[in-house]
């Protein structure tokens, strides 16, 4: 398994829970990631007690020497260990290993995100040379087959998985003491890193009209980033200083207690992880949630049923779904259980373990599409 990545993220805890997968089912594992920059992701591995290919580098800005000398050492690694599968997650790994190794074994591709599946030839090219391809969602799997032409019997779906065990429902007050936020205040909230992609000046400019309609209602960011500074400024120009809390990095133990501070999520985008795993986290804790209504988020919410779907940059959409669940607690909590049973049933992890064996066991039996 390759990731041309040095940090634990989204993408990397999911490589992380498939090796464990894998190897629990009998399997040999080796992974391989980004081992030139400083990162957290090399020690993981090794804690997890899976061999690391030390000899890759793996980095995304390399330069032409390293490129070759990763293509030369993968190719004599899939000989000497005769790997019957490479699986590879970023368009830098996967070309490494299209160039490496096309005879030696058959290659997957995991396209998560919408941005890996933008339309345009240096993209369908990779695509279509690989034995499989996996990606988050049903929607995602149309665009290869219409954008990129990659036959469906080479695409699989591959959900998130959530434990629902840890992200279990609940009611974190000490949380919202902590914060000034009043025990009886509605109280939407977000759990992402804050970046411009997510979406964060949408959901901050919906909550005007919010505050106008519910005054006591409380919005929490809870998450830390680069963006954060601007975001903030924003709320203070928005005159929404004590209504849009700033609640810090919620890590480790502290994320499930995060959920339990909220009546509704919301979350608008999907970050590097595909399956946006904090809708399920959300879910799973009992939570109704206001999501964009694309991709993973939009075949994980029922509109009307878990939660509600809306366009991300429509602020008066995105005001109307937040009033709507936080006006009405009790009814939101209803729409919350539901989204738990639905969290619990259809994406429990053992449900993508077995999506991930049966797809490499469709990719081995199927010719190879490289002759």
């Amino acid at each position: 398994m390759m990731l041309a990545s040095p940090w634990v993220t989204g993408p990397a805890e999911l490589m992380l829970h498939d090796a464990r997968n894998l190897r629990a089912a009998g399997h040999t594992v080796h992974l391989a990631c980004d081992t030139r920059r400083p990162g957290n992701l090399a020690d993981a591995i090794r804690a997890e007690g899976f061999e690391l290919a030390e000899d890759l580098v793996l980095c995304q800005s390399p330069g032409a020497v390293e490129v070759w000398r990763d293509i030369r050492a993968l190719g004599q690694r899939a000989r000497t260990e005769r790997y019957d599968l490479i699986h590879c997650r970023f368009s830098h790994d996967h070309l490494i290993t299209l160039f490496s190794a096309p005879r030696l074994t058959r290659v997957v591709r995991t396209a998560e995100i919408s941005r890996a599946l933008r339309p345009g030839r240096t993209r369908s090219l990779p695509f279509r040379r690989s034995d499989g391809v996996l990606v988050s969602c049903a929607s995602y799997a149309n665009v290869l087959e219409r954008e990129h032409h990659v036959t469906r019997e080479r695409v699989g779906v591959l959900p998130g998985r959530v434990d629902a065990q840890r992200f279990s429902p609940g009611r974190n007050a000490a949380l919202r003491q902590a914060l000034g936020v009043p025990d009886d205040a509605p109280v939407a909230g977000i759990v992402s890193r804050i970046k411009p992609e997510r979406l964060h000046e949408s959901l901050v400019r919906a909550f005007r009209e919010v505050k106008a309609a519910l005054p006591e209602a409380r919005l929490l960011v809870i998450g830390r980033g680069e963006h954060e500074p601007e975001l903030r400024g924003l709320v203070s120009s928005l005159g929404l200083d004590g209504t849009v809390i700033f609640a810090g990095y919620q890590g480790g133990e502290k994320l499930p207690e995060a959920y339990r501070a909220l009546d509704v999520m919301a979350w608008l985008a999907e970050g590097n992880d595909g399956t946006c795993r904090a809708v399920l986290e959300a879910m799973a804790t009992g939570l109704p949630v206001v999501g964009g209504n694309t991709g993973a988020i939009a075949e994980a919410v029922v509109e009307g049923e878990t939660g509600h779907l809306v366009d991300p940059r429509d602020e008066r959409a995105l005001a109307r779904a937040l009033i709507d669940l936080l006006a009405d607690l009790p009814r939101a909590k209803l729409k919350g259980a539901a989204g738990r049973e639905r969290a619990t049933t259809l994406y429990a992890p053992v449900h993508r373990d077995l999506a991930l064996r049966a797809f490499y066991d469709r990719v081995l039996e199927m010719p190879p599409v490289r002759g």
